[in-house]
């Protein structure tokens, strides 16, 4: 559209997908990347632009149609741009007498189109940019270019991008780059004018800027008029040492380390990263078996890394315990507690089970279970939890208490054989006794001197006398193995009478009972 520069009417935005009309001219309330003057539109520059920065102004669209900006009669305009293109259908035009002022450092690039005034060599109709001024011939009126120095100069050549690396250990070399227009090559300087050529390289670190001029391939005199500025940054990478190698946590099985770095900040792929002060940093747990990657930024955003192989945690060897011995006890006896060895810094944990099952008891090499059973003990080293392979098993047996039934008292006379027996249950062992002071004390009895089965149910008196009178007679009932001590029986009396003797000359004698 056609206009003035100030009327929203002249301008369209696009909106991504789409072309609308505008609600504000180029640099009326922010920065412009991009503004095109096409399809065969004239806009008058009729105000100062230079609120706000337009990185690129193109004049033309290489569709055909001139694209004019008119600069009109009288006055001066200033166009905070940074490159104004004039494209091959591009017009440059001043109505009459004007300045246009362009800030230091922007750069008027003729893609081949043209830069028209109505003046002969004067200096009615300039161009500054910064302090350079170009108007209509060179000379005239102290220009440093004309407007045909424009327009027949090459286009300045396209930065291939500023550069901007962190510095390697062995630090690398950057290399400017620029693409210069058709048949021409790049010349590069240190300076945005004159100087002598120079290598566009860097190795140390900080910033330079290198300028990039276009060469004619034919003509060397036919140059561009701006260069191009390509800068190359190298930033100093930080520095990153492991200044405490891994060390294990047994009882948590993780591993910690600690680095010192030049300065920055530090992570982990893995762990609790703690700031220590003094550019020292503490990694800490951080699972075992897991390897991880440190990694330092500095205040630039440089990195460095390292690479940290995790420590083998794993546990020593722990010996199984050492059984004190398989425990038995009588029914209604106190039970005995179970115990078990271990090496020196280890103590013993109760289980229900070889593997898994119920902790009963931890910390001690000693339990006492509730029942009997068969417990098992496992070794733990009291500082790292680490713990045995095996567990070792320790049995506790409860033994049935023996019990003896002895028959009724005895009584018979002198020289008879009377015959003690009894009943037994939880026993396979016995022993018959005798007492001839009431019960006070027994003697155990042995087969042969009047008595046989002495280890029997079945006592019997081989021949009854007098001196046997009134002893009391028992028998001890035992269990082979069992951890019961013998339980003796109640007791039975024997009695021994004299029989009567009955005098008969005719008759024989008989004894009978008194």
């Amino acid at each position: 559209m056609s206009g003035n520069w100030n009327s929203p009417a002249s301008w369209q935005t696009y909106n991504g997908t789409s072309w609308v009309a505008a609600t504000d001219y180029p640099g009326q309330n922010s920065n412009v990347n991009r503004v095109t003057i096409m399809g065969g539109n004239t806009v008058t520059l009729n105000i100062d632009v230079n609120a706000f920065t337009i990185s690129e102004l193109f004049i033309g669209d290489r569709a055909g149609a001139d694209d004019i900006l008119l600069i009109p009669d009288n006055g001066d305009f200033t166009l905070n741009v940074a490159d104004l293109i004039v494209e091959v259908d591009g017009i440059l035009e001043w109505v009459k007498n004007a300045n246009i002022y362009l800030p230091a450092g922007a750069r008027v690039i003729n893609q081949g189109g043209t830069i028209s005034t109505n003046k002969s060599c004067n200096a009615s109709q300039v161009i500054f940019i910064g302090t350079e001024k170009f108007s209509t011939c060179n000379g005239k009126g102290g220009s440093d270019y004309s407007f045909g120095d424009l327009e027949t100069a090459l286009p300045p050549p396209t930065s291939d991008g500023d550069q901007v690396e962190c510095a390697q250990p062995s630090i690398q070399t950057l290399t400017a780059s620029a693409t210069p227009p058709q048949n021409a090559y790049v010349v590069w300087y240190a300076g945005e004018s004159g100087g002598s050529p120079v290598s566009p390289t860097w190795n140390t670190i900080g910033t330079t800027t290198y300028y990039a001029e276009s060469v004619d391939d034919v003509d060397s005199d036919r140059r561009s008029i701006f260069r191009t500025p390509v800068s190359l940054t190298l930033k100093s990478s930080p520095d990153i040492s492991v200044t405490r190698s891994p060390s294990c946590n047994l009882l948590t099985n993780t591993y910690s380390l600690e680095v010192s770095v030049s300065s920055g900040t530090v992570s982990s792929t893995a762990g609790i990263v703690s700031d220590l002060g003094g550019n020292r940093w503490n990694i800490s747990e951080v699972p075992d078996g897991t390897d991880i990657t440190v990694t330092v930024t500095a205040p630039n955003s440089c990195t460095d890394q390292t690479f940290i192989n995790s420590p083998s945690c794993t546990c020593p060897v722990v010996d199984a315990p050492v059984s004190g011995g398989n425990q038995r006890y009588c029914s209604g006896d106190p039970v005995p507690p179970l115990t078990a060895g271990v090496n020196a810094g280890e103590t013993v944990d109760w289980y229900t089970a070889s593997t898994g099952g119920t902790l009963l008891l931890a910390g001690s090499e000693s339990y006492t279970p509730s029942a009997p059973g068969t417990y098992y003990a496992e070794a733990r080293h009291t500082v790292t939890s680490c713990t045995s392979d095996s567990r070792t098993a320790i049995s506790l047996t409860e033994d049935a208490r023996p019990t003896a039934v002895i028959g009724p008292d005895q009584q018979v006379l002198v020289g008879q054989s009377p015959v003690f027996t009894a009943t037994a249950t939880s026993a396979d062992t016995y022993q018959w006794q005798f007492s001839a002071d009431g019960g006070v004390s027994f003697s155990n009895l042995s087969d042969g001197l009047g008595y046989m089965g002495t280890n029997t149910l079945s006592l019997t008196i081989t021949t009854a006398e007098l001196t046997n009178n009134n002893y009391l007679y028992r028998v001890l009932a035992s269990k082979s193995g069992s951890s019961c001590s013998p339980t003796p029986s109640a007791t039975a009396r024997l009695t021994v009478r004299i029989g009567s003797i009955i005098i008969n000359r005719f008759t024989t004698p008989r004894v009978v009972p008194r």
